[in-house]
C-alpha cells in the first residue's frame, strides 16, 4: 500500500515551501511522486518541486476539486497502476476543498492500492481572518478535514492568537504548529492519534465528508495571445486566473511598487519576472511581496483574483510588442 500526503491550504499560504523543506530534508532513497495542481495555465510549483528529485505531474487549468470524478481520479488510478513509486504527495490548489480530494483518494478504486496517511494544512497566520470571512468554505473545509495545521508568516504575536482562535473555533483538538521541524517530529504520533480518533461510529465522524458541498460551475475560457484565461465560479466566488507573459523588464523597486499598488481583490501572484540584475522569482500575497533569484527563465506572471483589471495590470507589465 502506497501512503498518500494531502498538503492543503488557502491560496499563498506556503505549501511548496512546505513541500520543498520535506523533500529536501529527506534522509531515504524513497522514490516520490507529487501531484501538484496550480490554477492557471502554468505551474511554477511544479518547476521548483522538480529540482527535488521528486516525480512532479502537473494539474493546471483550474483545481483538483472542479475534475474530482474524471481527470484527478484517473490520473491517480493511472499513477498507481503504471509508476514504480513509494510514496505520493498532494498539494491541491489553495481554492480546492479539502475534503473532495480525501474523497477521491479514498475511492475504491484506489483504497486497494494506497491509503492518506497524512493530512496537514498550511496557513498564513496575516491572511486567515481575512480568508474565513470572503472565502469561508474553502477556508473553514481545508481546516475541518486535516490532522495537523502548519502557521506560516507567523511573526506577529497578536495576530498569531487571533488565528489560533478562529482555528480552535472550526477545530478545537486539530494540533496548531509554528514551527515546521517541531512538525516533522510529531508526524508518527499524528497518525497514531488521528487513527484513535476515527476509532467510532462513522455515521458520526465528518473526516471525510463534505459538509459545505455544493455544485460547482468551472468554465475554460479560450486563451489569447498575451494571457489565459481560467474562470472559476466556487460557491458564487468568481475566482480567476490569467497568465500574463511578453513582460517588461522592471527593477527589483518597480516590480515591489506594482505589487503594493494592487487592489484587494488580487489574491495572489507568482511567476518568474525579468529584472536588469536577471531573472527573479516574484511571490506576492495581499500581506507580503518578494523577489528572490532564480536560474529558471520562464519569463511569465500568474494572477489570481476575484475581479482582475487585466488591461491595467498588461499595460503596467507587457511589452507594447
Amino acid at each position: 500500500m502506497i501512503p498518500i500526503t494531502i498538503i492543503s491550504g488557502f491560496l499563498g499560504a506556503g505549501k511548496t515551501t512546505y513541500l520543498q523543506h520535506i523533500l529536501n530534508c529527506r534522509n531515504t532513497n524513497e522514490r516520490i511522486l507529487i501531484i501538484e495542481n496550480d490554477f492557471g495555465e502554468t505551474s511554477l510549483d511544479a518547476k521548483q518541486l522538480s529540482t527535488t528529485g521528486a516525480t512532479v505531474r502537473e494539474v493546471t487549468s483550474g483545481c483538483i476539486c472542479c475534475s474530482l470524478q474524471g481527470n484527478f481520479k484517473d490520473a491517480l488510478i493511472d499513477i498507481l497502476s503504471t509508476q514504480d513509486i513509494d510514496q505520493i504527495y498532494i498539494e491541491p490548489s489553495g481554492i480546492s476543498k479539502l475534503s473532495e480530494i480525501i474523497t477521491t483518494c479514498t475511492d475504491d478504486a484506489i483504497a486497494d492500492k494506497a491509503y492518506v496517511n497524512m493530512i496537514i494544512t498550511v496557513v498564513d497566520a496575516m491572511q486567515a481572518p481575512m480568508a474565513i470571512k470572503n472565502f469561508g468554505p474553502f477556508f473553514k473545509d481545508q481546516i475541518k478535514h486535516c490532522y495537523a495545521i502548519l502557521l506560516t508568516h507567523a511573526d506577529d504575536e497578536k495576530q498569531i492568537k487571533k488565528t489560533k482562535e478562529l482555528i480552535i473555533e472550526l477545530a478545537p483538538h486539530t494540533p496548531i504548529y509554528t514551527d515546521v521541524d517541531a512538525l516533522q517530529q510529531d508526524i508518527n504520533q499524528l497518525k497514531s492519534d488521528t487513527h484513535k480518533t476515527h476509532e467510532h461510529d462513522s455515521e458520526t465522524c465528518s473526516c471525510h465528508t463534505c459538509n459545505d458541498s455544493v455544485d460547482y460551475n468551472c468554465a475554460h475560457h479560450d486563451t489569447h495571445s498575451h494571457h489565459n484565461h481560467v474562470g472559476h465560479h466556487h460557491e458564487h466566488q468568481p475566482f480567476v486566473s490569467y497568465t500574463f507573459h511578453n513582460l517588461q523588464s522592471l527593477n527589483h523597486t518597480q516590480w515591489i511598487d506594482f505589487c503594493n499598488k494592487l487592489p484587494s481583490t488580487v489574491l495572489r501572484i507568482k511567476g518568474i519576472v525579468p529584472t536588469a540584475s536577471g531573472p527573479m522569482e516574484l511571490q506576492y500575497t495581499p500581506h507580503s511581496c518578494s523577489l528572490t533569484d532564480t536560474h529558471l527563465k520562464d519569463y511569465h506572471l500568474v494572477v489570481i483574483g476575484t475581479d482582475i483589471d487585466i488591461s491595467s495590470i498588461q499595460e503596467k507589465v507587457c511589452s507594447a510588442s
